[in-house]
C-alpha cells in the first residue's frame, strides 16, 4: 500500500508516524513545504513543494497546483494531511481522494479564529475530507461545528510507546541525571517549547517563588523549537531573580530514548499552555512516572482529573502555579499517588501500539468504503 503524507517533516510526531508505517512495510511518501534531513528515516520518499505564486494571500493556490502535479505522479492509495491548517487545506484543494485529515490542536482551537478566510478554508477542508481524526474529543467537537457528518469523525489519540517511555529505578534515575549533567535533588521539568502559547514566562516567574520555599530545587527548561526573543525574556527573568544556578537549558534531543531519559530524570513535569489537543509530551511524562502540573483545559480533562492523576491550574496564575509545584515537591505521598493513578491510566487508555493499529485499520477500510459509496 502506498501512503502519502502532507505534514511538517521537522515535527517529532510526524517522524514517529512515518517511521511506524515504514517499519510495517508500507511505501511511504512525504510532501512538505519545508526541507529536512531525513537521516533517521531512511526509506521515506521526500517531496518538497514550493508555490509558483509568491503573493502571500494566494500562494496557497500555487501550492495546491504543485500538489496536484506531485499526486498525479505518486498516485498514493491514501493521502493523509497532518494538521488542518495548512496541510489539510492543501489536501482538500488538491481534489485527491481518499483524503484523511488529522487535527492536532491549534489548527482547530486557534487558527480558525484568526480570520474569516482561515475559517472558510478550515470548513472547506473538513467537509472535503473523506475522514477526519482528532487527537481529543474537544477537537472533535470543534470539527462538528463545521457541519462535519458524525460518521466521518473519529477521536484517535496518538498514544505512548511504553517500551521506551516508562518509569525507572531510583538508581537508574541517578545514572540518567549524571549523564545529563544534572545534580541530585528535586527536579522540575518544563515539557513544552518556549513559545507564546505555552506561557513559558509564567514558569520563569514561578521559579524564584519555588526557590524561596525549597532552595535546592533544580529546573530543566526545554529550548527546542523555541522563540528566540521569548527565550531571551525568559532568561532575563531568571537572571534578575538570581536563579541561574538552578536552571538548566536543554535543546534538541536526538531520538525518543533521549527524550524518555530526560523525563525519567525528573520528579515533576509542567505544561501550562493556553490551548492543547492531546499533548503527547504530557502523556509521555506521565508514562515515565512524573507528577504533573498542567493547565485546566477541556482536552486535558479527557486524560487527567485534578488531585487524581495531576494538579490542574489556571493559566496566567503564577502564584498558584508555584504553589502547586511546591506542594508536590514537599508531599512525596501525593506525588506517589498521582503517578500510580497516571500509570494505570496510561496502561488502560494510552498504549500507542493500539492507536497506530487503529490508524492502519482506517487506511485499509477507507478505500473500500469509497468503492461501496461510488
Amino acid at each position: 500500500m502506498k501512503l502519502c503524507y502532507l505534514a511538517n517533516p521537522n515535527s517529532i510526531h510526524t517522524q514517529r508516524w512515518l517511521r511506524y508505517f515504514l517499519e510495517q512495510g508500507y511505501d511511504v511518501h512525504l510532501i512538505s513545504t519545508s526541507g529536512v534531513e531525513l537521516s533517521q528515516l531512511t526509506g521515506i520518499k521526500l517531496h518538497k513543494m514550493e508555490s509558483p505564486i509568491h503573493i502571500q494571500k494566494i500562494g496557497v493556490l500555487g501550492l495546491a497546483y504543485r500538489l496536484r502535479q506531485l499526486l498525479k505522479h505518486i498516485q498514493p492509495d491514501i493521502l493523509h494531511a497532518h494538521q488542518v491548517s495548512t496541510y489539510g487545506w492543501l489536501g482538500a484543494l488538491s481534489g485527491y481522494h481518499p483524503l484523511i485529515i488529522t487535527a492536532w490542536g491549534s489548527d482547530l482551537l486557534r487558527k480558525p479564529q484568526q480570520s474569516l478566510m482561515y475559517r472558510l478554508l478550515t470548513g472547506y477542508a473538513l467537509r472535503r475530507a473523506d475522514y477526519v481524526t482528532c487527537v481529543s474529543e474537544d477537537l472533535a467537537q470543534k470539527a462538528r461545528a463545521f457541519r462535519m457528518p458524525e460518521t466521518k469523525i473519529e477521536v484517535a489519540p496518538w498514544g505512548v510507546d511504553t517500551s521506551i517511555f516508562h518509569p525507572v529505578s531510583s538508581e537508574r534515575k541517578t545514572q540518567v541525571r549524571e549523564k545529563l549533567g544534572l545534580v541530585p535533588g528535586p527536579l522540575v521539568l518544563s515539557l513544552r517549547p518556549i513559545r507564546p502559547i505555552y506561557n513559558p514566562l509564567d514558569i520563569a516567574e514561578a521559579i524564584p517563588l519555588i526557590l524561596k520555599q525549597i532552595p535546592e530545587t533544580q529546573f530543566v527548561i526545554r529550548t527546542y523549537a523555541c522563540d528566540s526573543k521569548l527565550l531571551a525574556r525568559f532568561q532575563s527573568i531568571i537572571e534578575r531573580s538570581q536563579a541561574e544556578k538552578a536552571v538548566h537549558y536543554i535543546g534538541e534531543l536526538p531520538d525518543d530514548r533521549a527524550i524518555a531519559e530526560l523525563y525519567q530524570s525528573a520528579d515533576i513535569a509542567v505544561s501550562v499552555p493556553d490551548s492543547d489537543g492531546t499533548p503527547l509530551s504530557v502523556l509521555e511524562a506521565l508514562a515515565c512516572g512524573n507528577a504533573l502540573v498542567v493547565s485546566n483545559l477541556p482536552s486535558l480533562h479527557e486524560w487527567v482529573q485534578d488531585e487524581k492523576e495531576a494538579l490542574l491550574v489556571e493559566t496566567g496564575d503564577v502564584p498558584t502555579l508555584a504553589s502547586a509545584i511546591t506542594r508536590l515537591l514537599r508531599d512525596q505521598s501525593l506525588r506517589w499517588q498521582l503517578t500510580q493513578n497516571a500509570l494505570d491510566m496510561i496502561a488502560r487508555r494510552a498504549d500507542g501500539r493500539v492507536w497506530m493499529k487503529r490508524a492502519e485499520g482506517i487506511y485499509h477500510d477507507l478505500p473500500h468504503k469509497q468503492q461501496r459509496n461510488s
